[in-house]
């Protein structure tokens, strides 16, 4: 059984530029996001939004409004309420930096009839929200908000 050469791994590393390079894979590998931080990155998107928010089609409205996120019950799920125009949460799930609502029935703000809602979005750099989503409720809508984390 041959045994490891030492006298070549010493030469390998007396070199300053391997050095920097095991210490730069080092740093890389420990770097790298665990199971954990990737479904938690809900984490991320709760917060409060300042929204400014324009819908076109048969409701066609420009709003202003205060989105609050809150963690869902699901390990990757979040609420948003306070989202124009709808009066009840909407569930979201997350994955990464992105939102997906998929559809589904809420009341429609001020009326007792429901709509569906669906939509996607994408959070950036920890504190812009951008959401668009449509709804039928005497026709088609389609809304794009963008939002500053407060």
């Amino acid at each position: 059984m041959k045994h490891p050469d030492f006298a070549a791994a010493a030469r390998f590393f007396s070199n300053y530029r391997y050095r920097l390079f095991a210490v730069g894979l080092l740093f890389l590998y420990g770097c790298e996001l665990t199971n954990e931080e990737v479904l938690n990155s809900r984490a991320a998107f709760v917060g409060s939004f300042s929204v400014n928010q324009t819908c076109r089609g048969a409701n066609s409205s420009t709003d202003r409004y205060t989105l609050r996120i809150s963690q869902g019950s699901g390990g990757n799920t979040i609420i948003l309420e306070n989202m124009a125009p709808f009066a009840t949460k909407i569930v979201a799930t997350v994955a990464g930096n992105t939102l997906t609502i998929s559809p589904q029935n809420v009341a429609f703000s001020g009326l007792a009839r429901q709509t569906t809602v669906s939509g996607s979005g994408t959070l950036t750099d920890g504190s812009v929200l951008e959401i668009d989503f449509d709804y039928d409720f005497g026709g088609n809508n389609s809304c794009g908000a963008t939002g500053f984390k407060l």
